[in-house]
């Protein structure tokens, strides 16, 4: 039997300010993929379960990455546990940012199949 995962504490202001400022540039980099900054590729091994992953980033979407590449996911460092599909960016990720930085509130339940906790 397992456990359910230990709800997270609530948000700083700190972490409410990286959410507003990630949404910011995320819109800005849809509207204008120059705005992106330089990618950088990283392969992670993991151990269990023992596979890889390649993780990309972009200097000026900081916590914003996409793993496995155009088939992979994308994630933020802001909403822990959660993942997207790139169909999700716009109408998902970056609405939970903006609920994160404008209310407090952190994602709790999937709206659409494509996303899992």
């Amino acid at each position: 039997m397992s456990r359910a995962p230990k709800p997270l504490p609530p948000p700083t202001a700190e972490e409410r300010q990286r959410a507003r400022e990630a949404a910011v540039a995320l819109r800005a980099a849809i509207a204008d993929p120059s705005t992106m900054g330089a990618r950088a590729v990283a392969h992670v091994d993991l151990v269990r379960p023992r596979r890889g992953e390649w993780w990309e980033t972009w200097a000026n979407l900081p916590g914003f990455a996409r793993v496995n590449g155009r088939r992979g996911h994308y994630f933020h460092t802001c909403l822990p546990g959660w993942t997207y599909a790139r169909s999700e960016i716009v109408a998902e990720m970056i609405p939970d940012l903006e609920a994160l930085a404008e209310q407090g509130v952190r994602p709790t339940e999937a709206t659409s199949t494509g996303r899992a906790a």
